[in-house]
């Protein structure tokens, strides 16, 4: 009986093998064809999110940081000081860069100046390359993206001003030679493109400002001269060709700032000459300077814009780290600045700042410590600051640059030079993204 149920249980484990071994064939392929499905299906995902993933465009850093100042205000027959509470969110972004190459200049230059012309050409005057003030000029056509050189100036000088007067021609004012600190002015003719030799400056002047106020006279004030040159300002008048000393400032002023209200109002800011983080407020009716409130850190070399909404955008710095860094808002309306919750992502001086059409300011390049090649954006709606990307091929940085707003919205930036002191005549357009 055992025997006979021992052999039946064999018989039907024998059975039970004979029929896995016909069916072993067919069990590998569909094991084979499982395996393989998994194998693809891997292998289309990591191609398609990670070989062939699009790059990514944005990515984005936010950093909240609330500021509160709170200042007293008093009155006396003397003195009033007021300042306000001011909480600014700042959010750092990272996007894709807008920035293209352009038609390089004839010559390499720093220190130079750019000014848009009435028929959307850019005038580049002067400058300083290798030893060498310039008198060269050149002419920038947006619609070929060319330069051609036109007629230089009597006098070579770096470290001037140029202003674009109402009736299209433009004045360049002091300046250095190589040698001295020069008073000559004289005119540009878009005609004809000559240059004739105007009324000379009361002050020889260089590293001051200057600005065309409403009524189409041209201000100028500051900078390294005589004895008086940093507190003096003086006028120039079309009508005559004539300058004539204006009020002087409070501050002595050298590398500061200008900047027009929409009262008509000029505001300058800051610079050397123990001038620290001072302002003051010119009044074209009286002729007089007054102090306004002061910045919250000392500025030289730093950059002010006017914001579509009329308050004055004011950053950078030579200095410390920290100055640097920062930007800080002006109201015109209360006379008080308020500063920025967050920083820069890069410390800077010697850098540009331009309001784009849409709003948003600009700056590019500079130097602190090391000069850079980065540029970004400040929107005055949420207050935050874009970088955009580095500028085209400036690899050490590009600094004493010039950046002009042209007709159709792009930048045009120009010139200048870079931490290992090789100017340049290389330029470039950023087109708003």
């Amino acid at each position: 009986m055992l025997n006979n149920q021992s052999e039946s249980k064999l018989l039907l484990e024998n059975k039970q093998r004979q029929k896995w071994w016909r069916h072993r064939p067919a069990k590998i392929i569909c094991i084979t064809f499982i395996l393989l499905t998994i194998f693809v299906v891997t292998l289309s995902l990591v191609l398609k999110f990670v070989v062939f993933a699009p790059p990514k465009v944005e990515t984005s850093t936010t950093t909240t940081t609330t500021t509160t100042s709170v200042i007293t205000t008093s009155t006396s027959t003397t003195t009033t000081t007021s300042t306000s509470t001011s909480t600014t969110t700042t959010t750092t972004t990272t996007q894709g860069s807008g920035w293209s190459d352009t038609g390089h200049m004839n010559g390499a230059r720093s220190y130079h100046t750019a000014s848009v012309l009435t028929d959307g050409k850019v005038l580049v005057t002067g400058g300083y390359n290798i030893n060498v003030t310039l008198a060269s000029c050149e002419l920038y056509d947006p619609a070929t993206q060319t330069w051609t050189t036109t007629g230089n100036m009597h006098i070579e000088r770096y470290r001037h001003t140029a202003s674009v007067l109402t009736d299209g021609k433009v004045l360049v004012a002091g300046g250095s030679t190589h040698s001295s600190w020069i008073n000559s002015s004289e005119l540009y003719d878009p005609a004809t493109g000559n240059w004739t030799i105007t009324g000379s400056l009361n002050y020889p002047r260089n590293m001051h400002i200057a600005t065309v106020l409403k009524n189409g006279k041209v201000l100028v004030a500051g900078g390294i001269g005589d004895r008086d040159t940093p507190y003096s300002a003086e006028l120039y008048d079309p009508s005559t060709d004539n300058w004539t000393k204006t009020g002087d400032m409070n501050r002595a002023r050298e590398s500061h700032t200008v900047s027009v209200l929409t009262n008509g109002n000029i505001l300058v800011t800051g610079g050397t000459r123990g001038s620290g983080n001072s302002a003051e407020l010119y009044d074209p009716s009286t002729g007089n300077w007054t102090l306004t409130g002061s910045m919250h850190y000392e500025r030289q070399w730093h950059k002010a814009v006017v914001l579509a909404n009329g308050t004055v955008l004011v950053s950078g710095s030579i200095g410390t780290n920290t100055a640097g860094y920062t930007a800080e808002l002006y109201d015109p309306w209360t006379g008080n600045w308020a500063l920025l919750g967050g920083y820069l992502n890069k410390p800077r001086f010697y850098h540009t700042a331009s309001v784009l059409t849409n709003g948003n300011a600009l700056v590019t390049g500079g130097c602190h410590v090391t000069c850079g090649n980065t540029a970004e954006l400040f929107n005055p709606a949420t207050g935050n600051w874009t970088i955009i990307g580095n500028m085209n091929n400036m690899t050490n940085g590009r600094f004493r640059h010039t950046a002009s707003i042209l007709a159709n919205g792009k930048i045009l930036v120009v010139g200048g030079d870079d931490q290992n002191e090789i100017y340049l005549k290389s330029a470039e357009l950023y087109q708003p993204l």
